[in-house]
């Protein structure tokens, strides 16, 4: 049996701990051989709001977790159903070692399960960001086979989906490194990482209960050992990123990028190649908005665009006027489709 840490090895911070006790969990067995010996793993769900009401899923990005939705959450909860879940390695979820293979693929297929098995939806918009846009683009090849759900809109925001225009950092790369990867993984904790990335991946700062909920919710389960195998899928992305895109180019889903311009490890240079090469003259609606004064975590430095950028392609009609000047979010490009 391979080795997983079964309880928290910090307490978990106030607003983390309430966030946990909003979810539940789910149990899941990886699709993948190499696996096997690791059996049925626990990973956390949150579902907030009426079900009855139209349904968001949120699809969070690496190193991070569901949490990182927290405000957009509470911002859309009243009138949408809105689900989320932490991947195997992240998060609440269990975070097992010493050989799991961590997997966009079977990521996808753990969505894909949470979708049809646990919450049984039959439409919902998805929204991914960073990593979690790689799980959505993989999720579109299950989503072509099946006729159970059907995604009425797909929002990508911020990540690599485009890797050679990508600007990883040094703390990336080493961690990739087979060499000093794992080495590094014993000088990481949460602390660390929540601090690097509210100085390097927001404009706007956060809070420190929101900075604490991040730094203890790594921590579970000693989340940063588990960063040099949870970082891998940057190799994935480099094998698969072309069929992912071409899931995206082929894909039958209306579709909206939204991208905060002050991010400097996924820059706009990505929107900017995805759009081009991808979006603007595929059969199917596409828009692609940019979101001034916001970084990688846009939805955590402009919580309430990302909000009316949700409602908008449900179909309600917004006031953009609502932002203040120099916030709001500005439509850049569209494709009416064909």
């Amino acid at each position: 049996m391979g080795s997983l840490v079964k309880k928290p090895l910090t307490e978990l911070s106030r607003l983390a701990k309430e966030w946990q006790d909003s979810g539940n969990y789910v149990k899941w067995t990886s699709t993948l051989e190499e696996n096997e010996v690791y059996g049925e793993l626990n990973v956390f769900s949150i579902q907030k709001g009426n079900p009855e009401n139209p349904a968001i899923l949120m699809i969070h990005g690496y190193p991070t977790m569901s949490f990182d939705f927290f405000d957009v959450v509470g911002l859309l909860s009243d009138d949408y159903y809105v689900c989320a879940i932490d991947t195997i390695g992240y998060g609440l979820s269990d975070k097992p070692r010493d050989g799991y293979i961590y997997s966009i693929e079977d990521d996808a297929k753990l969505v894909d399960y949470y979708i049809t098995d646990i919450l049984m939806l039959k439409e919902f918009t998805l929204l991914t960001h960073d990593k979690g846009d790689s799980v959505g683009l993989s999720l579109l090849s299950l989503y072509r086979n099946q006729d159970f759900y059907r995604i009425s809109h797909h929002i990508i925001t911020n990540g690599n989906i485009y890797l050679p225009l990508a600007n990883l950092t040094r703390f990336q790369k080493m961690l990739l490194s087979e060499k000093f990867g794992q080495l590094a993984t014993n000088f990481i904790n949460g602390k660390l990482l929540a601090k690097g990335l509210n100085r390097k991946a927001h404009t706007i700062p956060e809070k420190a209960d929101k900075i604490n909920g991040v730094a203890s919710i790594i921590d579970y389960q000693d989340g940063g050992k588990v960063q040099h195998s949870t970082i891998q899928y940057l190799n994935q992305r480099t094998k698969y990123e072309e069929k992912w895109l071409d899931n995206l180019k082929e894909s039958e889903i209306p579709t909206t990028l939204f991208w905060g311009v002050d991010d400097r490890i996924a820059p706009v240079a990505v929107a900017d190649y995805v759009w081009q090469t991808v979006l603007k003259d595929r059969s199917t609606e596409a828009y692609y908005w940019r979101l001034p004064n916001a970084n990688h975590y846009l939805m955590n430095d402009n919580p309430h665009a990302l909000n009316l950028v949700v409602r908008q392609v449900n179909g309600e009609v917004v006031e953009w006027d609502s932002l203040p000047e120099g916030e709001r979010p500005v439509l850049l490009h569209q494709n009416p489709g064909w």
